[in-house]
């Protein structure tokens, strides 16, 4: 996708109306006490840089997470890690986030 289709995007979620009607279905909708964690630290950063636990029904929380595997992993693993996968017949599985 072109630069042109990925602004259109961000245009769209940062458009002041399209964000108030947004709102104004969750409040709608959303009658019950609702927990939602956040798993990443870039999405708790976004989350706060925007305001949007502020405008968020009382009933709907949002819970910062533990973060992101690639972002919690202490450097020691890694470097355990590497050795380890010096080594003959020795496998590796992660996700693509953290490779």
């Amino acid at each position: 996708m072109g630069g042109e289709g990925r602004l259109r995007y961000v245009d769209e979620y940062r458009n002041k109306e399209i964000a108030q009607k947004i709102l104004r279905q969750i409040r709608s909708i959303s009658k019950k006490k609702i927990n939602l964690m956040e798993v990443c630290g870039t999405h708790t950063v976004v989350i706060f840089r925007n305001g949007i636990r502020k405008i968020l029904p009382s009933n709907i929380d949002l819970i910062s997470g533990p973060g992101c595997p690639v972002c919690v992993t202490p450097i020691s693993y890694i470097d355990e890690i590497i050795a380890l996968s010096k080594k003959d017949n020795f496998i590796i599985t992660t996700f693509g986030d953290m490779m």
